[in-house]
């Protein structure tokens, strides 16, 4: 295990970032270099950042333990947990895979992998702070032939109350390890959050797009949200625009909504987006976005899926086929009793919470 610290510009801000890549079974790529790039970017914005790379189950837990007990000191206002690797999820509970990590049954995985309810035990014992957690987790078979979850990603839950929490992709579904130096999400997290000024849900959402994009919708970055406050990596050296360069500024937002207002191209949405990132329109462009993406999406994720049966449910496809029932309204679902597994509209298996 690697461990590094960056020295605090700002005794306020507290970052632990960890970055699994050297699996047993099933090996990574770019973990470590997406928590070296987080690591960077966090040290940049004045956070004191504890570094860990390729860490075992001790030093994970070592690791959460020690920020468990830094962020209860009364100068620590911002948190920020950033975890690259694999990731699971088991009876509504989402575990972190430490390098040395070896699983066979649900049981070992219990106890070999760190849950991750033990960090967010750690930040509700903490008060009046700010945490922002990050997973670029969920990566696809972690355990090689050796043990395979019954369901895939991660699962969902809510936020507490003053924190953020960004996934990778959307509940259940897995994310690119990507093929360039850094993985899909991180890439384009580093660039997104490197904007000052910019607050983080914005740049979030950004994120979201652009990994959309990327991957065709095959991967739609996520996040759970109790925020009380505008939260910003970069909120330093802002220069006061004067009246003639707001009047500039808000001219040029109004002419490029009135040229795109009508399109149907996503080009033309997304240079928007890109142009004006907080502009007038941007809540109405990232709307328009995703539903002309939704429309070109849907066909290709039903076609990918009845071709394709549901891991580790080899006979099961989109068609509902072994008696698991596909579901097209909300009367339907609301019908199903609650634990049933079906088939949601897009083609994927879900089970009803």
């Amino acid at each position: 295990m690697r461990r590094s610290w960056a020295a605090s510009g700002d005794p306020s801000r507290l970052a632990l970032v960890i970055g699994n890549s050297a699996y047993r079974d099933g090996p990574l790529i770019n973990p470590g270099n997406d928590a070296r790039a987080m690591a960077s970017l966090f040290g940049q914005a004045g956070f004191t950042v504890d570094s860990r790379l390729d860490a075992t189950r001790t030093d994970m837990m070592a690791a959460i333990e020690r920020f468990g007990a830094a962020i209860r000191r009364p100068e620590i206002k911002q948190v920020v947990f950033y975890y690259a690797g694999h990731g699971v999820q088991l009876d509504w509970r989402n575990y972190l895979l430490p390098v040395d990590a070896e699983v066979d049954t649900a049981d070992q995985l219990r106890q070999h992998c760190v849950d991750l309810g033990l960090l967010l035990s750690q930040l509700g014992a903490a008060k009046d702070k700010t945490f922002i957690i990050i997973l670029d987790a969920c990566r696809n078979n972690p355990f090689g032939n050796a043990y395979r979850p019954e369901q895939k990603g991660l699962a969902q839950f809510d936020a507490p109350v003053g924190s953020l929490i960004a996934y990778a992709t959307s509940p259940g579904n897995v994310a690119s390890d990507g093929s360039g130096k850094n993985g899909l999400y991180t890439e384009n997290l580093v660039r997104e959050l490197s904007m000052h000024g910019t607050r983080i849900e914005d740049a979030l959402k950004r994120v979201r797009l652009n990994v959309r994009l990327t991957s065709r919708g095959a991967q739609i970055p996520w996040e759970t949200t109790s925020l009380e406050s505008d939260v910003f990596l970069f909120n330093d050296g802002q220069t006061k625009l004067s009246d003639a360069e707001l009047e500039k500024q808000v001219e040029a937002d109004l002419a490029e909504w009135i040229r795109i207002k009508s399109s149907r191209k996503v080009d033309d949405w997304v240079g928007y987006l890109h142009n004006f990132p907080n502009g007038r329109f941007a809540e109405i462009a990232q709307m328009r976005v995703a539903r002309l993406l939704a429309e070109t999406e849907k066909p290709a994720t039903v076609s990918v899926a009845s071709a394709a049966p549901t891991q580790g449910n080899a006979s099961m496809s989109a068609t509902g086929e072994k008696g698991i029932p596909t579901i097209q309204n909300e009367e339907e679902y609301d019908a199903l009793p609650k634990g049933a597994t079906y088939i949601d509209p897009k083609g994927k298996m879900r089970r009803k919470s």
